[in-house]
């Protein structure tokens, strides 16, 4: 079982800068213009997350092409179960990425949480870890307002000095944060970038336009929309799809990055039969079974996660050959 090193309340005193890695927000800003790799988070057979299998897991991804070169890693994020893990669980998922490929991808801490004052504390926690910046969606528990989500994020880039990627996630929030006041909030000195999630496309394009000059926008939905999201201005994109085919990420942000969005639609086309099943299982059961499906490709390529927490179940048999089915429609070459 992950325990904290010390008492909770001295989480600062036992994460003094041990890693060095923080980066100016106006760099990490310039970073973020790239692949946004958003890693599971490796649990044991009991449900316990895996240390030795974190380092694994951000090893394959380096290994197969993600790098400071081209873009950053999320830990601890949506996709990195946040909601199923303790403060104390993903202080040991940063330290175990730090020191697994800190030198050679950018770490960016997840910090979602239903209170402020855990963002707050958390943002201080992963400032002494030595992460390169931090990733926050705001408050979800009650769907805000505008007003909320403007106070939310004053808060948070008051209470830090790391860059920050603000997360529009209505499927969470139940809440798109209108173009106006992600404008307001990209005029705080610490907003760096915009992970955009809208379900509207014309709202996507909006973002890109209006707020380019301030901060870097980023295509939430990832592959499922690219190239058509670098079309219309943004300048990254999310990637799932990274933790079992990290190459095909690669090769998309290769293409789309000098404009060959040809090239860049016929890789992301050759992930179609994924896609494709994420979209139907998502569907009939939400996120959890989308992330349930990535943890059983990841598992089917080399690099096993293990099972995820309540609410994330394990396929079922007949997922599991739609899965296979596939995996094994997809070039990998």
């Amino acid at each position: 079982m992950v325990t904290s090193r010390t008492a909770r309340t001295s989480y600062r005193d036992a994460h003094l800068d041990e890693h060095g890695r923080n980066v100016e927000p106006k760099d990490l800003q310039q970073q973020f213009k790239g692949i946004t790799a958003i890693a599971l988070t490796p649990f044991d057979a009991d449900q316990e997350v895996d240390i030795a299998g974190v380092k694994r897991h951000l090893r394959f991804f380096v290994d197969n092409g993600i790098s400071r070169d081209n873009g950053v890693v999320v830990v601890t994020g949506s996709t990195g179960e946040c909601g199923a893990l303790s403060a104390a669980e993903r202080v040991a998922v940063w330290d175990a990425a730090l020191e697994e490929v800190g030198d050679e991808l950018p770490v960016i801490a997840g910090i979602n949480h239903s209170n402020l004052r855990e963002v707050i504390e958390m943002a201080h926690f992963a400032e002494r870890a030595g992460v390169a910046g931090l990733m926050a969606v705001s408050p979800y528990y009650y769907p805000p307002r505008t007003d909320i989500v403007i106070d939310f994020y004053t808060k948070l880039s008051e209470s830090t000095s790391l860059g920050i990627m603000l997360y529009n996630n209505l499927e969470v929030t139940h809440f798109d944060i209108p173009v106006d006041a992600l404008g307001t909030i990209s005029e705080l000195p610490n907003i760096v970038a915009l992970k955009e999630c809208t379900p509207a496309f014309a709202k996507m394009e909006q973002s890109a336009r209006y707020l380019a000059d301030n901060l870097t926008v980023v295509n939430g939905h990832g592959e499922f929309l690219e190239p058509m999201a670098a079309v219309i201005g943004t300048s990254g994109f999310i990637s799932s799809t990274a933790n079992f085919a990290p190459r095909s990420a690669v090769r998309i942000w290769n293409a789309r990055n000098v404009g060959d969005y040809a090239t860049a639609k016929q890789e992301r086309d050759n992930l179609t039969p994924y896609l494709d099943l994420a979209g139907r299982l998502g569907a009939a059961g939400g996120e959890p079974k989308v992330l349930a499906l990535l943890k059983y490709l990841a598992g089917q390529v080399g690099s096993p996660v293990g099972p995820g927490r309540n609410p994330l179940l394990p396929l079922s048999a007949e997922e599991r050959r739609a899965a296979d089915t596939a995996l094994s429609a997809i070039s990998f070459t």
